[in-house]
C-alpha cells in the first residue's frame, strides 16, 4: 500500500488548469461524518488555507461539491503520525488498490509555505515527485515538522481530533488499513472571513547591537495565525529585501547574518490562511562586528608549552577572548586557558601541558558585548622530557591530579621528587631540591605558594584550601606548578563553589 510519500504520480492535467480559485477572501468550512458500518462514529471540522494553498483548497472544494469524497475510507491510520484518506479505489475497489490513486486523476503543484505539520493540520498526500498530490489528504495526530517544506499543508481540524484519535486506534492490518471500513462523507458548511491581529516585535528591542547568526528574532504570538511571513531588509524602506521567509512559530533564527556592523530592519505579518494582517512596525538591529581570523599557531603546528598566539584585528573590536581547550568542542571541563582581557593581536599563555592535543578559538568583544568566535585551530605541545645529565635525567618527577577536583573549598595535592645524583639541580650534599608549589588564576596571576622549600625524595602531599587565600578565590579554573630545579610541571584545577 502506498504511503503519504508513495501516491501514484500522475501528470498535472488541462482540467485542473482551469479550475477556478476562491473568488473571495477567507476560509471554508467543512464537516467530515465518519460512518463505520452505517454507525456514525463522529464529526470532524475542518477549514482550508486558500490565501497559503490556493491550489490545493480549491481543488478539494472542487471535489466535495461533485460529492467526490463521498464513501471514500480512511485507508491508512497510523497512531502517533497520521490518518489518510480520500483514494477514489477506496469507494469500491479491491483493498489492495486502496492508497494507489487513479491515474485520470489530477494532480496538483506543491505549495510549500511555513506552515507546520502540527497536530491537527491537514496535509496534501504525494509521491516521490513533490508536484503529484491529488485528492488524498492526512491530518496529523501528533506535531510532525519533519514534514516541514516537503508537503502542503493545507487546512486544520477546528473540531472533533477525538475522532481523528480514535480512528486512529482501531485495529488495522499489516498496510495499517482499518479492517473494518471507516468511510467519509463531506459538505461544505460556509465560510469566515476574519483578518488576524498585527504582530508585535518583542526581540531584540529596538535598536539593540550586537545580533549574531543563530540569534532569534521573536514576535507576539497571535490568535488564529497559522503562518508568519518575516521580512528583513538594509533599508528601513523595506525597497530591496536581505530576506523574506514564511514561518510557522513566532520567531525565526537566524541561520545566516552579514557581520560588521550591519544596519538591519525587520517586520512581520501574521496569516490565518484566509488572509494577511498588515506589517508590523519596524524594528532595528544592529549586526555584531566580525570574528578575528587566526594566524599563528597554523593548524596542526607543534608550538612550545608557553605558545605565542596571533589573530587579525577587528574593526570595532576593544579587547579580545583567547580560549584554549583540550577539546575541540570547547566543553567547560575542557578548557585549560580563557582570558578576555587582551588588547592585542598576539599574546603568550600560561604554561600547558606537554606532549598534548590543544584547540584555539578568539572573540572580538566591545565594550558592549562580545563578538562571534573564530574558527578553532588545533595545535599540538611539544613533549617535556626533563633534563639530561650524565645519562640520568628528571623523569619520575610526579606532579598528580589534585583530589577532590572540582573542589569546594580545600583539596589535596600530591607529587613525587626522585632519587637523582650529579645533577646541577640536586644538592647532592643534602640529597635535596629546592621546590616550589604554586596556584595561579587563568590570568596568570600567582594567587598562593603551598610550597618553597628544600625537600629530599620523597612522596609529598599539601592541602590547598581556597578559603584562606587573602581576597577569596571565585569559582573557575586555576592551575598549579610545581618546579624543582630544572623539572616544571603544571596541571589544571577546578574551584566550584
Amino acid at each position: 500500500m502506498k504511503r503519504i510519500i508513495t501516491i501514484m504520480m500522475i501528470s498535472f492535467s488541462a482540467f485542473y488548469m482551469t479550475a477556478p480559485i476562491f473568488a473571495q477572501s477567507g476560509k471554508p468550512q467543512y464537516e467530515i461524518r465518519t460512518m463505520r458500518a452505517d454507525t456514525l462514529l463522529g464529526i470532524i471540522k475542518i477549514e482550508l488555507f486558500p490565501a497559503i494553498a490556493p491550489l490545493h483548497s480549491a481543488y478539494f472544494d472542487s471535489l466535495v461539491t461533485i460529492n467526490f469524497y463521498d464513501s471514500t475510507a480512511f485507508h491508512r491510520v497510523v497512531p502517533g503520525f497520521v490518518i489518510q484518506g480520500g483514494d477514489p479505489n477506496s469507494k469500491h475497489g479491491p483493498r489492495d488498490t486502496w492508497g494507489l490513486g487513479d491515474s485520470s486523476q489530477a494532480t496538483i503543484p506543491a505549495e510549500f509555505s511555513g506552515v507546520s505539520h502540527q497536530r491537527g493540520i491537514i496535509g496534501a498526500a504525494r509521491d516521490e515527485d513533490i508536484n503529484s498530490a491529488n485528492s488524498q489528504f492526512y491530518i496529523n495526530l501528533d506535531n510532525n515538522d519533519f514534514l516541514d517544506w516537503n508537503y502542503t499543508a493545507y487546512g486544520q481540524v477546528l473540531e472533533g481530533m477525538d475522532v481523528v484519535d480514535f480512528i486512529s486506534l482501531v485495529p488495522r492490518d499489516a498496510n495499517d488499513n482499518p479492517i473494518e471500513k471507516i468511510e467519509m462523507f463531506i459538505t461544505k458548511t460556509g465560510f469566515t472571513n476574519d483578518t488576524p491581529y498585527v504582530p508585535v516585535l518583542t526581540y531584540p528591542a529596538n535598536g539593540e547591537v550586537g545580533i549574531l547568526a543563530l540569534d532569534t528574532l521573536k514576535w507576539q504570538q497571535v490568535d488564529g495565525a497559522v503562518m508568519y511571513t518575516l521580512q528583513i531588509s538594509k533599508t528601513a524602506s523595506f525597497d530591496s529585501l536581505y530576506l523574506e521567509k514564511e514561518v510557522g512559530f513566532n520567531f525565526y533564527h537566524l541561520r545566516e547574518l552579514e557581520l560588521g556592523n550591519v544596519d538591519f530592519y525587520w517586520r512581520v505579518n501574521a496569516n490565518n490562511g484566509g488572509n494577511e494582517s498588515q506589517y508590523s512596525g519596524t524594528g532595528h538591529f544592529v549586526s555584531s562586528i566580525e570574528a578575528p581570523v587566526l594566524i599563528s599557531p597554523a593548524k596542526n603546528d607543534t608550538v612550545p608549552v608557553t605558545p605565542e598566539f596571533e589573530w587579525t584585528a577587528v574593526n570595532g573590536a576593544t579587547k579580545y577572548r583567547l580560549q584554549i581547550s583540550r577539546s575541540p568542542l570547547f566543553q567547560e571541563r575542557y578548557i585549560v586557558y580563557d582570558v578576555d582581557t587582551i588588547t592585542t593581536t598576539k599574546h603568550t599563555s600560561a604554561e600547558l601541558e606537554g606532549g598534548k592535543s590543544h584547540y584555539w578559538r578568539v572573540f572580538s568583544m566591545t565594550d558592549g558585548y562580545q563578538g562571534p568566535s573564530s574558527e578553532s585551530k588545533r595545535f599540538i605541545t611539544e613533549k617535556v622530557t626533563g633534563i639530561k645529565d650524565n645519562e640520568k635525567t628528571e623523569f619520575n618527577f610526579t606532579l598528580l591530579q589534585n583530589y577532590p577536583n572540582p573542589f569546594n573549598p580545600s583539596t589535596t595535592i600530591k607529587y613525587t621528587i626522585p632519587e637523582l645524583y650529579n645533577s646541577p639541580s640536586h644538592d647532592v650534599a643534602n640529597s635535596s631540591f629546592l621546590v616550589t608549589l604554586k596556584i595561579y588564576d587563568v590570568l596568570g596571576r600567582n594567587v598562593a605558594t603551598l610550597v618553597n622549600e628544600k625537600q629530599t625524595p620523597g612522596t609529598y602531599q599539601v592541602v590547598f584550601d581556597a578559603n584562606s587565600v587573602q581576597g577569596t578565590l571565585q569559582s573557575g579554573i586555576y592551575f598549579y606548578r610545581i618546579t624543582a630545579g630544572k623539572y616544571s610541571q603544571t596541571r589544571k584545577m577546578l574551584l566550584l563553589k
